[in-house]
């Protein structure tokens, strides 16, 4: 009998402790869960950031467009004494030199400079070749120069413009799509023109 007792009670004892094991066990599992949605908080705040990363990104983009560059666009003076530079700031993007010219043509803001081309002047074509030529393409307006001097300063207004920027050497001039020999008869057009910052000068 007090054996038998004694099977029973090792019984229960194997079967609680069976069960405080399986217990466990099913906690472990809980706690697996748990664990697994805990990880996913991250990856979900990871998603949450995206939009932020993005948001940065706007910014950059933005700072690119904005992004200016300094130039020197050159006037005639009001006087007649010649050309100077007005500096400006515009967008830097790509095609600069026909960004340059088409600010060069909307004119100065110096009120004691006046733009050197005739008016209406439009630039058509702008080609910048690997050896530092510089085609300029402008309609028939350009031609519209009313004394030597004028084309004088018409011509390097352009040419000096053109030629700060390091790929640019020489400009050649074309009209209405066509080559030149001169504008009104006193500027030698026939052949690329350098940079000459005192063209125009007056003596005296």
């Amino acid at each position: 009998m007090l054996v038998a007792k004694k099977l029973i009670c090792l019984g229960t004892l194997v079967l609680l402790l069976f069960c405080c094991t399986s217990g466990c066990w099913l906690n472990e599992e809980t706690g697996l869960k748990s664990w697994e949605d805990w990880v996913k908080v991250p990856v979900k705040d990871t998603d949450k950031s995206s939009p932020n990363k993005e948001e940065q990104k706007d910014p950059t983009l933005e700072d690119l467009v904005a992004e200016t560059i300094t130039v020197d666009l050159y006037f005639a003076r009001s006087n007649g004494s010649g050309l100077e530079a007005e500096k400006r700031e515009i967008a830097k993007e790509e095609g600069i030199g026909r960004k340059t010219v088409e600010e060069l043509l909307t004119g100065p803001r110096n009120p004691d400079l006046k733009l050197a081309l005739p008016e209406g002047t439009k630039l058509l074509d702008i080609n910048v070749k690997p050896d530092g030529l510089c085609i300029v393409d402008f309609n028939h307006k350009i031609k519209a120069v009313k004394s030597e001097q004028a084309e004088v300063l018409a011509v390097y207004s352009v040419v000096n413009t053109l030629t700060q920027f390091p790929a640019v050497e020489r400009v050649s001039f074309m009209v209405d799509g066509n080559p030149v020999e001169t504008l009104a008869g006193h500027v030698d057009l026939s052949r690329p023109l350098e940079a000459d910052y005192k063209v125009g000068v007056s003596e005296g």
